[in-house]
C-alpha cells in the first residue's frame, strides 16, 4: 500500500457554497417575520375571546327577556285570579261571573 500524506484542506462542512450576501439576506427576513409569527394565534385567542362575551351577552339578555315574560305572564295570572276568582268555592265562581258580565257589558 501507499502511504498516503494528510491532505492539506479538511474535509469540512463548514465551507460556505452560496454567495457572502445571502446568509445576511436570510437573517435579515428571520428578524423581521418573529413579530409576525404571533400575529395568527393572536387574531384566534381575540376572535374566540369576543366570540364568548356576545354569546354570552345575548345568553344573559334572552334569560332576561325570558324573566320579564315571566313575570309579565304572572302577573297577568294574579289580576285573573283577582278578578275571576281562582274557582276554589262556589262564592268565588260567582264573583267570577259577575265580573266577566260586568265586563261584558262595559
Amino acid at each position: 500500500m501507499k502511504n498516503r500524506q494528510p491532505s492539506t484542506r479538511p474535509l469540512t462542512t463548514s465551507a460556505r457554497v452560496h454567495p457572502p450576501f445571502l446568509p445576511y439576506l436570510h437573517n435579515a427576513s428571520r428578524s423581521k417575520g418573529k413579530g409576525l409569527k404571533w400575529i395568527p394565534p393572536l387574531a384566534v385567542v381575540v376572535t374566540a375571546c369576543y366570540a364568548a362575551s356576545s354569546y354570552r351577552e345575548a345568553h344573559e339578555l334572552a334569560a332576561q327577556q325570558q324573566a320579564d315574560t315571566d313575570t309579565e305572564r304572572r302577573r297577568r295570572e294574579a289580576l285573573m285570579a283577582d278578578a275571576y276568582g281562582d274557582r276554589g268555592s262556589l262564592e268565588e265562581l260567582e264573583r267570577a261571573v259577575a265580573a266577566y258580565e260586568a265586563q261584558r257589558k262595559g
